[in-house]
């Protein structure tokens, strides 16, 4: 049902006011903005033109990935789980060489404490996950790729299951 309603609210985005808001969760509202500044993001960390329009079926996914980056990224402040600030300057640094990535910052009016704090985001979910993957399969035991998306879709579920989430209609 709630994919659903996420495809009916994200097609009918395109006429909407970049800052209405398409969901909560835990309080924290995530804007229509936020699912395209996110999606251009991904469009350019896999080398596609950042304009290139997203799918109602992607806008969905990215909305599902917002959900799990800030519940990883609430759960590692938690237990104090970081990553090592040379690696998020480094890898800070590598983004902003890209050729779209000055144009995306200034689109977006980035502070560089926002973006480094997006790629830092990105890191600690990366972390989380891989924590979670080495806790869930016994070092030296062979894992397929399938298995470890399967084992990572299911966590993403039970943690959003745990969360207080409203998804609203778009007019």
């Amino acid at each position: 049902m709630i994919a659903g309603i996420l495809l009916s609210i994200l097609f009918f985005s395109q006429a909407v006011p970049l800052e209405t808001v398409v969901a909560t969760m835990n309080n924290r509202a995530i804007t229509y903005s936020e699912i395209l500044q996110e999606g251009e993001l991904l469009n350019i960390e896999n080398n596609f033109p950042p304009e290139t329009p997203l799918s109602p079926e992607m806008k969905q996914t990215i909305l599902e990935l917002i959900f799990f980056r800030i519940i990883t990224f609430e759960e590692a402040r938690e237990h104090e789980i970081t990553v090592d600030e040379k690696l998020v300057r480094q890898k800070t640094e590598t983004y902003r060489k890209n050729i779209n990535m000055k144009a995306f910052i200034e689109k977006y009016e980035l502070t560089d404490f926002e973006f480094k704090t997006i790629i830092k985001m990105r890191l600690i979910t990366d972390k989380m996950t891989e924590q979670f993957l080495e806790q869930k399969f016994p070092k030296g035991k062979s894992i397929s790729d399938e298995e470890k998306r399967k084992a990572v879709e299911d966590w993403k579920k039970n943690l959003l299951k745990r969360q207080k989430l409203m998804i609203y209609p778009i007019p």
